[in-house]
């Protein structure tokens, strides 16, 4: 070997860690260790030099090491014969394939808590879509007033929230996330944008939400939508919570007949008299229908316009619904009785028949016989 420092037929340490694409320091660690001496050392110098029958089993031990096999299962493979290589290489295998699991594993729960970190959610379409349905009624359609057009999207730990108010309702819908975020996240997007990709959301497994400055993006399967997210400073909907009075009577009726005794005319007031029956006036004629409905709670006359009460039934969900009432000039709390995550506050107005006791008639108006939808 031309130009290389040779003793015989041996060779220098550092001709022969070229030779075998190993490192002189490994080499080195490799004689220190016991695991290949080299084939003389020069008593004055100190000089190593190897023998080129040893390149094989350098290379070998080189190709053990980049496999990540420990030394000592690197000296027993050395020395044994081919089953024992075996058997150690295969369970080598197998240790490394369970370590990529846990790490595959804790590589996942790294890349959420990141995402959390950075405002990102995932939710499934489904229960989204339903959401939007339910909550973006309640948003204004007031041009001059243009931040109550939206819906507030508020990603919290574990909840993501849906709120819309047009100042005379209220919706709010939650839906619970797994995992846990560690900085809230908000954005306002128009109701009508909403609206626009709710069929898409409907169809997607899943669609997660990230946050952004001027857009809230959301990412599915089925591709991804960017919606402009509206500045300013949404209404403090829990101040209004905080501040509603302790419910006083408490309302159960099926939500199919009180939407039908309500009638279908926006220009209605809706005067709701709640005794030992609950009977609905519309102001539109002279008509009272009484409503099945299972009540607990003092009599109490509150009344409300129809363009505000009836959407709040029609959003909720399940056969039944709950109104919670407090006083006649606060609002009333609209509950859908299967799904506790949806609640609309619905604003009254004046009442103009006031309730008589429990069990006997109202005193203010001739009672029309009732009729029942």
């Amino acid at each position: 070997m031309g130009g290389m420092r040779e003793q015989g037929d041996r060779m220098t340490i550092g001709a022969f860690a070229r030779a075998t694409d190993v490192t002189t320091s490994a080499l080195r660690f490799y004689d220190d260790c016991g695991l290949v001496r080299p084939d003389a050392v020069d008593p004055v110098t100190g000089y190593r030099y190897y023998s080129p029958d040893q390149i094989d089993e350098v290379v070998l031990i080189r190709q053990l090491r980049q496999a990540g096999l420990p030394l000592e299962d690197v000296r027993r493979l050395l020395a044994g014969p081919v089953e024992v290589a075996e058997e150690l290489l295969a369970a080598h295998l197998s240790t490394l394939e369970r370590a990529v699991e846990v790490a595959r594993a804790h590589t996942t729960t790294a890349l959420t808590l990141i995402r959390d970190r950075t405002g990102d959610l995932s939710v499934p379409g489904h229960p989204l879509a339903e959401a939007i349905g339910q909550v973006a009624p309640a948003a204004g359609s007031d041009p001059a007033i243009r931040l109550l057009g939206g819906v507030l999207i508020e990603a919290t730990a574990g909840e993501l929230r849906l709120v819309a108010t047009d100042r005379y309702r209220l919706a709010i819908r939650s839906i619970f996330t797994r995992g846990r975020r560690r900085a809230p996240a908000a954005a306002v997007v128009a109701a009508t944008e909403l609206n626009r990709v709710r069929q898409w959301i409907g169809d997607q497994e899943s669609v997660r939400l990230r946050f952004a400055d001027s857009h809230l993006r959301l990412d599915a399967p089925g591709g991804e939508r960017l919606l402009p997210t509206i500045d300013g400073t949404f209404p403090s909907y829990r101040v209004v919570l905080d501040d509603l009075p302790e419910t006083v009577t408490r309302i159960v009726a099926p939500r199919e007949a009180l939407v039908t005794a309500l009638g279908d005319d926006p220009r209605a007031r809706l005067d709701l008299l709640v005794g030992d029956d609950l009977t609905v006036q519309p102001s539109v004629h002279d008509r009272t229908v009484t409503v099945p409905a299972d009540i607990t709670g003092p009599p109490v006359a509150v009344s409300f316009r129809f363009t505000t009460l009836h959407p709040a039934l029609t959003a909720s969900v399940g056969p039944d619904v709950m109104l919670q009432i407090s006083r006649p000039d606060k609002p009333a709390v609209v509950r859908s009785a299967d799904d506790g995550d949806f609640t609309t506050l619905v604003m009254p107005v004046r009442a103009t028949t006031p309730p008589g006791p429990r069990g006997e008639p109202w005193t203010s108006r001739p009672r029309p016989r009732p009729t029942r939808p």
